[in-house]
């Protein structure tokens, strides 16, 4: 009786051929389910705000609800093109909340930066706030008695106090509070406490700083002059150090602080290292950046070098002290008075771009 041969060439053929087929149709049915996983579940995720967005009151330079998809721009034009992404240009709200507590339920502004990103130059502008800046028309949304301090803008409106009626709690009332006296638009916020800010600055391993003078308050806090490498919890002390200094000083020490963050942020060991570094720390951070914003400025941070980034801080002759009674705290306060020279200037700083590179994008 003769034996099935199972060494035919022939068997073996389609042996293989249905081994194929069958590796073909998993793998077929894999592409198809991480594609319909990317569009119904992933691609909307990368698109949408991290926590509350604010109100789209004007015409932003990135809808935060609609899929961003890429613009075609016009063939017959030279508009600039953004090397990162398909957005030319952001306003983002910096502050820094004067709280140590969970989810951000209370705080006032302790540190407020305004940061206007090109995307096109690309070039980075940051506009300094002091604390103290007296706000004689609070949001239209935010339920206080004026004149209040701007810090108190951001206060008022954190969960815990809840005197605000738009969306983004406390960044979005000193959002729409900088809109009403500067006729300023910020696009998204970035919100740190003292945790998220120590955490920050350890986890990228310290900064280094160059302290233009000592800072001594007390037995713990005692900096020399000069360069130096610092920890989280010590550059928290030197942001908030104000014994026998001005404020204005106080915002130069928190420049110098943001500089060497940002001489951290620009070595390219830590841009390699930024998306963990960002996945790690989303959960301390308030912020209505997509992830696709944020993956935009990591991009961003390997195209350009410490001199396309200029602070901004406030001349005396812009600001003045003066007492004024201030009704949420039933007293008389030392505060900064200012007049429509303060948003000009703030507004100039902003948009502001070197002659060479302007010349470049003419």
């Amino acid at each position: 009786m003769n034996q099935p041969d199972n060494n035919r060439p022939g068997r073996n053929k389609n042996s293989k051929q249905a081994w194929m087929i069958g590796i073909s149709a998993v793998l077929g049915i894999g592409v198809i389910s991480f594609c319909l996983l990317f569009f119904l579940w992933l691609r909307p995720k990368y698109f949408k705000p991290l926590s509350e967005p604010l109100d789209s009151t004007h015409e932003s330079t990135m809808d935060k609800t609609a899929d961003p998809s890429p613009v075609d721009l016009p063939h017959e034009t030279d508009l600039p093109v953004p090397v990162c992404g398909d957005t030319a240009e952001l306003t983002v709200l910096i502050v820094g909340a004067d709280y140590r507590g969970a989810n951000y339920l209370y705080g006032l502004a302790d540190v407020i930066r305004i940061v206007h990103v090109d995307f096109t130059v690309p070039h980075i502008n940051v506009a300094a706030l002091p604390r103290a800046l007296l706000i004689p028309e609070p949001a239209p949304r935010l339920d206080v008695t004026p004149p209040i301090l701007i810090n108190q803008a951001y206060l008022y409106g954190t969960e815990g106090m809840g005197h605000y009626s738009g969306p983004g709690y406390g960044a979005g009332a000193l959002a729409e509070t900088l809109e009403a006296n500067f006729d300023l638009q910020i696009d998204n916020y970035l919100v740190l406490d003292f945790r998220a800010f120590v955490n920050f600055i350890d986890n990228l391993g310290g900064i280094q700083v160059d302290l233009p003078l000592r800072i001594e308050d007390g037995p713990n806090i005692n900096f020399p002059a000069g360069v130096q490498v610092i920890n989280g919890e010590e550059a928290l002390q030197i942001a908030r150090h104000r014994k026998d200094i001005s404020d204005n000083a106080r915002i130069d020490n928190q420049t110098i602080i943001i500089q060497g963050i940002l001489e951290k942020l620009l070595d390219p060991a830590t841009i390699l290292r930024l998306p963990q570094l960002v996945s790690d720390l989303s959960h301390t951070i308030m912020t209505d950046a997509t992830p696709q914003q944020i993956q935009n400025a990591i991009c961003l941070l390997g195209k350009i070098g410490s001199e396309d980034v200029r602070f901004f801080n406030p001349s005396e002759d812009l600001i003045s002290d003066e007492r004024v009674f201030i009704p949420t705290m039933n007293k008389e306060m030392n505060v900064f008075v200012w007049d429509q020279d303060l948003a000009v200037w703030l507004t100039d700083s902003l948009t502001y771009i070197p002659d060479d590179q302007a010349s470049e994008h003419e």
